[in-house]
């Protein structure tokens, strides 16, 4: 046996390390996961590379029965039957023609020592633990995992294999563990339609309608401002009181109203102060 140089540490022993590999099936009972390996040795394939890994264990206790004085006086009697029964069977060998009584005895003498034994134990726990239980340790689920250079040979093995109740094993999905049955095109995830609108989801503020003005409320050509009084709103919404008339120059024609009191259709008409030198054509003619 080789001594590893100073300063260095042995290999760890193989046997305690988690095998390493792909996993080629996941079962939920051990007896699934046992069935699929003794399928693969079938099929001579090389087993001695699979490895079975629970995984998730748990520690499970399950109450058989209640704990009695009458109880626990004939299992522990039944027990010592048991165990004078074997002793009896050797001493028998030595015993000659009385190998008969040697058995009995033992028998006898087994019972009676496993009973007084459980009675008196049963009595020091002072009822702590009345009742008879089972102990094991399960996993979760199991996985057989298998070396990467033969994952394909054995998933292609298992695929014939029918198994119900099992989602991950390979028969029942191949593409479960990344053997598709086909080359499939990549295809990008859907974009979600909320993303085209920023404001998905909001509901739209209403906004009060306008009462329709009519069109002689209006400030007038080119405006869209109410009228408000006698006259309409400037353009730039300030109110109007007024409109201003620019003074007529000496050339312009004189009013229509003027026309048509007949004073004149060409010359001025006459001032008031005239009247009182001259005098009015209307009363008493011309002088």
């Amino acid at each position: 046996m080789s001594t590893p140089p100073l300063g260095t540490t042995a290999s760890r022993d193989l046997g305690r390390v988690l095998p390493t590999g792909e996993t080629i099936g996941r079962y939920t009972s051990y007896l699934d996961a046992q069935k699929a390996v003794d399928y693969l040795a079938d099929n001579k394939f090389a087993v001695q590379r699979v490895a079975i890994v629970g995984n998730d264990l748990k520690t499970v206790e399950r109450v058989t029965g209640r704990l009695s004085y009458p109880r626990v006086a004939l299992g522990s009697a039944a027990t010592g039957a048991w165990f004078g029964l074997f002793v009896g069977l050797i001493l028998s060998l030595f015993a000659g023609s009385e190998s008969g009584i040697t058995i009995t005895s033992s028998i006898i003498l087994g019972a009676i020592f496993w009973l007084l034994f459980g009675v008196i134990t049963y009595a020091f726990q002072r009822g702590k633990r009345d009742f008879t239980s089972t102990s094991q340790v399960i996993a979760a689920n199991y996985d057989v995992i298998v070396e990467p250079e033969l994952a394909a040979e054995a998933r292609r093995i298992l695929q014939q294999l029918p198994m119900n109740g099992q989602a991950q094993h390979p028969g029942a999905n191949p593409s479960a563990w990344g053997q598709a049955p086909g080359p499939q095109p990549h295809q990008p995830p859907e974009r979600p339609a909320s993303w085209n609108d920023p404001y998905a989801g909001q509901q739209p503020q209403q906004q009060p309608q306008q009462p329709a003005v009519e069109e002689s409320q209006t400030a007038g050509l080119g405006t869209t401002g109410p009228r408000r009084g006698q006259f309409p709103d400037l353009p730039d919404g300030r109110p109007q009181y007024g409109v201003r008339v620019d003074d007529q120059g000496a050339g312009d024609e004189p009013p229509a109203a003027a026309q048509a009191d007949g004073t004149s259709t060409g010359e001025p008409a006459p001032r008031a102060d005239d009247d009182g030198g001259h005098g009015s054509t209307a009363a008493g003619g011309q002088r």
